[in-house]
C-alpha cells in the first residue's frame, strides 16, 4: 500500500487541481437543476432553491462523518498504520448508510411541514414538492459518493473523485434535459423531471464510487474490520464529527433562517438570492480546493510528527486564495450584467441583484479565512475553537443583522448580504489569530 507516499510526493497544486476540477463539477451537478430549469420558469429556480437550501442540510450531516473519516485516514497513512485506516473506512460507509435511510426518510414522509418551515410560498410548494421527495428521499446515493470521494482524497487519490463528478454532471445534464426540453419525446416534467435526473444520476454515481475507492484505496469490506466493533474509531469520529457537523449545521440553520427572511421579500427577491447564491458557489470553488489539499498534506504530516512544516503551508494557501477571490470576485463585478443575462432577463430580478456584486467582492475574500484555515485546524485536530466560532457568530452576527438590515432598516438583499460579510469577516479573523498561536499543535489523534 502506497498512499503515503502518493501524498508525500504530490505538491499542493498537484492535489489542489484536481480536487478544484471535482468540486467544480460538484458545484455544477449541484446547480445544474437550478441553471436548467432557468429555462423553465423564474418559479421553479425559486422552489429549488429554497429547497436546495433545505437539502443541504444532508450534505452538513454527511460531512460530520465525512470530515472525521478525511482527518483519521490521512493521520493514521502518516502513521502507517493501515489496519486502523480500513477500520475507518468501514465504520464511515457504514454510518453513513445509515444515515441516508434515515433522512431519506424524514424528507419522504415530512415534506410539507419541512417546506413551510422555511416560508416557501405555497405556489412554489406545489412546484417543486415531487424534486424534494426525490432527491431527499433517496439521498443515501450522495452520502455514499461523499464518503468514497473523502477516502479517495485522503489516500492521495483526487483524480479519481473528479472523474466520478465527471460522469455524474454528464448523467444530469442530459436527464436534465430530456425532462425539460423534451428530448427524445420525453414529457416535459420541469422539477419533478430535474428530480428523476438527478436521482437516477447520483445512484449510478454511487455504485461507480464505492467500485472506484475499494480499487485505488485498495480496500475490501471484511467483517474483521467491524467485529468486534471497533468502538474507538466511532469514539474519535464522533469527537470530531459532532463539534465540526455542530459548526456546519449551525451555519446552514442560520442560513436557512435568512432563507425563509428572503422568502417574505417576494418570489423577485428570492430567484435573484438563488441565482446570486449560484455564482458566490463557483467563485469559493477555488478556495474550498486549496483548503482540502492543504487539509490532506497537514493530516499526513501530523500523523508523521513533521510538525514543523504544517504551519507555514496553512499561511502560504490562504495568501493564495485571498488573491483569487478578489481577482475572480472583482472580473464577475464587472461582468455582472451579462452575467445576470445568462440566467434571467427578468428586471425586477436583475435590479435586486445587479446591486449585490460589489458586496461579494467583500464577502468572498473574508470567507477564504474560514474555508482554509478551519480546515488545516480541523486537520491538525482543533476541532471545538471552530465550532464553538461558527455556532456563536452565525447566529448572533448573520442571522441577526440580516434582520435588522434586511427587514428592519428596509436595505433588502443588501442588508443581508452586508450581515454575511460581517459575519465571514470576523470569525475569519478569529481563525487567522488562532492558527498563528499555534494553540492547534499537540491535539493529534495518533
Amino acid at each position: 500500500m502506497n498512499s503515503i507516499g502518493n501524498v508525500g510526493k504530490k505538491t499542493l497544486f498537484s492535489l489542489t487541481i484536481p480536487i478544484f476540477l471535482e468540486l467544480l463539477l460538484v458545484t455544477v451537478v449541484g446547480n445544474i437543476d437550478t441553471i436548467m430549469l432557468g429555462y423553465y420558469s423564474d418559479e421553479a429556480v425559486g422552489a429549488i432553491g429554497g429547497i436546495t437550501q433545505l437539502l443541504n442540510i444532508q450534505n452538513v450531516i454527511f460531512s460530520f462523518i465525512n470530515m472525521a473519516t478525511s482527518i483519521l485516514t490521512a493521520q493514521f497513512l502518516g502513521a502507517k498504520d493501515y489496519k486502523r485506516v480500513k477500520q475507518v473506512i468501514s465504520v464511515s460507509l457504514v454510518l453513513n448508510i445509515l444515515l441516508g435511510l434515515v433522512l431519506g426518510g424524514i424528507y419522504l414522509f415530512f415534506w410539507k411541514g419541512l417546506l413551510q418551515k422555511i416560508n416557501l410560498p405555497e405556489e412554489l410548494v406545489g412546484i417543486g414538492k415531487y424534486y424534494f421527495q426525490m432527491v431527499g428521499g433517496l439521498c443515501v446515493f450522495q452520502g455514499i459518493i461523499l464518503s468514497c470521494g473523502a477516502i479517495l482524497k485522503s489516500h492521495g487519490n483526487p483524480t479519481e473523485t473528479l472523474i466520478i463528478n465527471l460522469g455524474v454532471n454528464i448523467l444530469n445534464i442530459f436527464g436534465n434535459a430530456l425532462f425539460i426540453f423534451g428530448w427524445l419525446g420525453m414529457p416535459v416534467l420541469g422539477p419533478t423531471g430535474v428530480g428523476i435526473s438527478t436521482v437516477i444520476s447520483r445512484g449510478i454515481g454511487c455504485v461507480v464510487a464505492f467500485y472506484m475507492m475499494c480499487k485505488y484505496c485498495n480496500f475490501t469490506f471484511r467483517k474483521k474490520y467491524i467485529k468486534p466493533f471497533p468502538f474507538k474509531i466511532v469514539k474519535n469520529i464522533l469527537s470530531i464529527g459532532f463539534p465540526t457537523a455542530g459548526e456546519n449545521l449551525a451555519w446552514n440553520i442560520g442560513q436557512l433562517i435568512i432563507v425563509a427572511i428572503v422568502n417574505t421579500m417576494g418570489t423577485a427577491i428570492i430567484a435573484a438570492r438563488t441565482y446570486l447564491m449560484l455564482i458566490s458557489s463557483f467563485i469559493m470553488t477555488l478556495s474550498i480546493a486549496l483548503g482540502q489539499g492543504t487539509a490532506i498534506q497537514i493530516g499526513h504530516l501530523v500523523g508523521a510528527g513533521e510538525i514543523k512544516e504544517v504551519y507555514n503551508k496553512c499561511i502560504k494557501s490562504v495568501k493564495i486564495a485571498f488573491i483569487f477571490a478578489f481577482v475572480a470576485t472583482s472580473i464577475v463585478c464587472l461582468l455582472r450584467k451579462p452575467i445576470m443575462n445568462i440566467f434571467t432577463t427578468n428586471p425586477d430580478i436583475l435590479e435586486a441583484s445587479l446591486k449585490i456584486f460589489p458586496l461579494m467582492i467583500l464577502l468572498e475574500m473574508g470567507r477564504v479565512f474560514n474555508i482554509v484555515i478551519i480546515n488545516s485546524l480541523h486537520a491538525a485536530g482543533d476541532i471545538k475553537f471552530p465550532m464553538f466560532i461558527g455556532i456563536s457568530f452565525v447566529f448572533t452576527i448573520a442571522v441577526l443583522f440580516s434582520y435588522v438590515l434586511g427587514i428592519s432598516l428596509g436595505w433588502g438583499l443588501v442588508g443581508i448580504w452586508i450581515a454575511n460579510a460581517m459575519d465571514e469577516w470576523i470569525r475569519g479573523l478569529a481563525m487567522y489569530f488562532r492558527w498563528k498561536s499555534k494553540k492547534w499543535q499537540n491535539k493529534s489523534f495518533v
